[in-house]
């Protein structure tokens, strides 16, 4: 049997509600990762404040973890877009572990169509064995079946390529 862990940050709930999808349908264990110190997702400024801790590649210490990616065969990272590039607490996350050669699945959430972001994740991820990767736009402001069954597609691609 195949351990997957399917791994994420959220703040508004959007990757949150991927992450539960993902981990539904393939029935993996799922790591929340919480910076000690958040930002307030009520806040006016949590874009202004989040964008520039992103942009300066911050790495904020995390709450205890549960899970080790590496006791795992694939593991699925998702994370908001912030400043078209990936969140300070999922840059934390995989420096924490060392992922090189380890198979992975990578996943954005975001307003607009996160391609720059997603060459970044990619980029910043060298050096692991991506089997794919998805873009999802406005999850939490489409229909929760359309999501679904983009989720169910990306994952069922993903379990090809780990054959």
């Amino acid at each position: 049997m195949v351990k997957i862990l399917v791994v994420y940050y959220s703040l508004t709930g959007n990757t949150k509600f991927i992450a539960e999808q993902i981990s539904n349908e393939l029935n993996a264990d799922i790591e929340e990762v919480k910076p000690k110190k958040n930002l307030n997702p009520e806040s006016s400024s949590k874009f202004l404040w989040g964008g520039m801790q992103a942009s300066m590649k911050k790495k904020p210490k995390l709450e205890d973890l549960t899970y080790n990616p590496s006791d795992y065969d694939l593991t699925i990272i998702g994370t908001p877009v912030w400043a078209w590039t990936i969140t300070p607490p999922i840059r934390s996350y995989c420096t924490k572990f060392d992922l090189k050669g380890k198979k992975i699945a990578l996943w954005t959430c975001s307003d607009g169509d996160g391609i720059k972001a997603m060459k970044r994740f990619r980029a910043f991820m060298e050096g692991t064995n991506i089997l794919g990767d998805h873009r999802f736009i406005h999850p939490l402001k489409i229909e929760p079946e359309t999501v679904k069954e983009q989720v169910i597609l990306w994952v069922k691609e993903l379990l090809r390529k780990l054959d």
